[in-house]
């Protein structure tokens, strides 16, 4: 089939665009069985399920010879070329109303992000990266902040189920008494957007997804940011810590979270 979009980028942002205003319309018309829980504070709605389906039926359309990794439903096909997917990131914000969730889609060869768009409806924002050519937020330029100071920083944490609470209560500790202020918002996909237009100096996860996180990954990185995470099969298989941080901040938020 001949694909009717010329580049992967502009895919990746309707498929980002249908995909948000799909989650709208679910959320709007949501009955009682809407949530269920996958563990302990790890829920998935029926939207997740269904923008998910959508975006596959979509990428099955358009490039029917690329793979897709979705949170949802794991690996279908076996290419080179591979589309991550986080079709609600931040579910538990989503399903409460609260405006801090967005489709996060990454298009990576081997491994590696080469598109990245994230895309926060409630937001009404889209920030997008292709490899070499910058990041922006609704087509206009984004860059990471260029705070220097450690007591006019913020950083954005993020918690795991795969870490202890012991460690994350550690870390917030070592961020206050480095004198740099920190929150929690509930998506990694908005934290990295966040990050990348300069409203906070980093973001940490002890474990990240991929789904999670290469579309965040080469948006900081096109934005000037720094990353440091797993490359290659290894995030995908597995993923990873994900550490970004704006680059004037680098060595005083690594010696903090002690991240080598």
């Amino acid at each position: 089939m001949t694909d009717t979009y010329s580049t992967r980028l502009g895919f990746a942002k309707f498929l980002a665009q249908e995909a948000g205003f799909l989650a709208q319309k679910l959320y709007r018309e949501r009955e009682a069985d809407f949530v269920s829980t996958k563990g302990l504070q790890d829920f998935v709605t029926q939207a997740d399920r269904a923008v998910e389906a959508h975006i596959r039926s979509l990428l099955l359309r358009h490039f029917p010879s690329d793979a897709m990794l979705g949170e949802e439903d794991g690996l279908m096909g076996d290419s080179s070329s591979i589309w991550v997917v986080d079709p609600i990131d931040g579910t538990a914000n989503y399903m409460r109303g609260l405006p801090d969730w967005a489709i996060s889609i990454a298009f990576c060869w081997e491994g590696e992000p080469e598109v990245g768009v994230i895309f926060a409806p409630e937001r009404n924002e889209m920030c997008w990266a292709v490899k070499g050519q910058g990041a922006f937020c609704n087509d206009q330029p984004i860059q990471v902040s260029a705070c220097a100071a450690p007591d006019q920083a913020l950083l954005l944490l993020g918690r795991s189920a795969r870490g202890s609470l012991s460690a994350y209560l550690d870390l917030v500790r070592s961020v206050i008494d480095s004198e740099m202020e920190y929150r929690r918002n509930g998506s990694a996909a908005v934290s990295l957007m966040d990050v990348a237009q300069g409203r906070a100096e980093g973001y940490y996860e002890a474990h990240l997804n991929p789904w999670d996180a290469l579309a965040g990954v080469i948006i900081i990185r096109e934005a000037g940011g720094i990353v440091r995470c797993a490359k290659g099969a290894e995030m995908l298989t597995a993923g990873s810590p994900v550490l970004a941080l704006a680059r004037n901040l680098d060595g005083k938020v690594l010696q903090t979270l002690a991240v080598e």
